[in-house]
């Protein structure tokens, strides 16, 4: 189709962007040893700018060298097969790619005839890493909280009125319903598999702040975020998953929120670090608030849904009917919360505030 010569498929690492020539490939689902013969070798670099944010050393008057951290849970797909994938890069690039052996500690070194090799080399291994990352369940998200005393008030009121009043509604019952203290607005999902990779994520944040938030937010602080009204997120609504409250500025710029959550995630999508949910341009902007995933399967539907044992069975998930909630509570105004905050969050685990545990907090004030 003319639409998808006009609109490639298109990858970003390190600030650099890569075309997937076939856009019917998803670079997600290779196996280890045919991502490289798949993948990297049929991508082009559409940007040709030396803005490699990498240094480059002469070792001596005839080789040049780069090390590049590498989480161990990629080594096996840079590795590859019976060593294939390696060989290939090194064939390919005239470079001598030094891995630490299994056990060990410490970075990939790559040495080269040529700083160009070298760059080459480079490339090729971090885009074996980000297809890596992306098959991967995601660890982190970068979350606004909406947990302001006023929301959680007028949330417990909001699950205690829908229990009360939708008696009928098949599936649905309180172990659902997220806890007030956790509710928060998702921008976008990350795998983060080591520390390095969490201070390097952290570092992007603290940078976003400087470069994308701050000065996107002047002018319109304190921005106060109203949480109004309900959707859900497949097309019928009596086979929900998810139940999620919908957001808008309170007394500021319409759309100021979704400029936002988009250059956030555009920023870590251009490091290598997140990729765009279903490759949309925009991010789906919601606070989640009743989730078939957390349902408790006992016959006593008050067990404590936070609970491990809960969280975790083994039956498939079951929807719920939200027919009945979306008549009644369709417009339902849970609040208002003001943005100080933008946390890079930890999945499954919790503060002692009751809300996701944070790997790095930037401030908006």
């Amino acid at each position: 189709m003319m639409s998808d010569i006009l609109k490639p498929h298109v990858k970003w690492i390190e600030g650099r962007c890569y075309r997937v020539n076939d856009a019917a490939i998803d670079t997600t689902t290779f196996q280890e040893h045919d991502l490289y013969e798949n993948d990297v070798v049929h991508n082009e670099v559409l940007d040709e700018g030396d803005d490699d944010d990498f240094e480059v050393i002469m070792v001596d008057n005839s080789r040049y060298s780069t090390s590049l951290h590498v989480s161990k849970h990629y080594v096996g797909s840079i590795i590859g097969k019976k060593g294939a994938m390696k060989m290939r890069i090194e064939r390919d690039t005239k470079t001598d790619i030094k891995i630490p052996k299994q056990g060990q500690e410490g970075d990939i070194v790559i040495f080269g005839p040529s700083e160009m090799s070298v760059k080459a080399a480079r490339r090729r291994i971090n885009i074996i890493v980000m297809s890596s990352r992306m098959k991967q369940k995601s660890t982190h998200f970068i979350s606004i909280p909406m947990n302001s005393t006023d929301i959680q008030k007028r949330y417990e009121e909001f699950q205690a009125s829908v229990l009360r009043d939708c008696p009928s509604s098949r599936g649905l019952d309180k172990s659902l319903f997220i806890k007030p203290t956790k509710l928060h607005l998702t921008l976008g999902v990350m795998c983060l598999m080591d520390n390095e990779e969490r201070l390097f994520a952290s570092k992007l944040l603290t940078e976003a702040k400087e470069k994308v938030v701050m000065p996107m937010l002047a002018g319109h602080l304190p921005l106060k975020i109203r949480l109004k009204g309900l959707s859900y997120m497949n097309d019928d609504p009596s086979q929900i998953d998810v139940l999620y409250g919908l957001v808008e500025e309170e007394g500021s710029a319409r759309g100021l929120i979704q400029q936002l959550a988009d250059a956030l995630v555009e920023y870590f999508y251009r490091a290598g670090y997140m990729d765009r949910e279903y490759d949309r341009d925009n991010v789906k902007l919601h606070v989640t608030l009743i989730n078939s995933k957390y349902r408790v399967h006992s016959a006593n539907s008050n067990v404590d849904s936070s609970a491990p044992s809960a969280r975790h069975s083994r039956r498939p998930r079951e929807t719920f009917d939200g027919t009945e909630v979306l008549k009644k509570f369709t417009d339902y105004d849970f609040g208002v919360a003001e943005l100080t905050a933008i946390h890079l969050s930890q999945r499954h685990s919790m503060g002692s505030d009751g809300y996701y545990q944070p790997t790095c907090v930037i401030t908006c004030h």
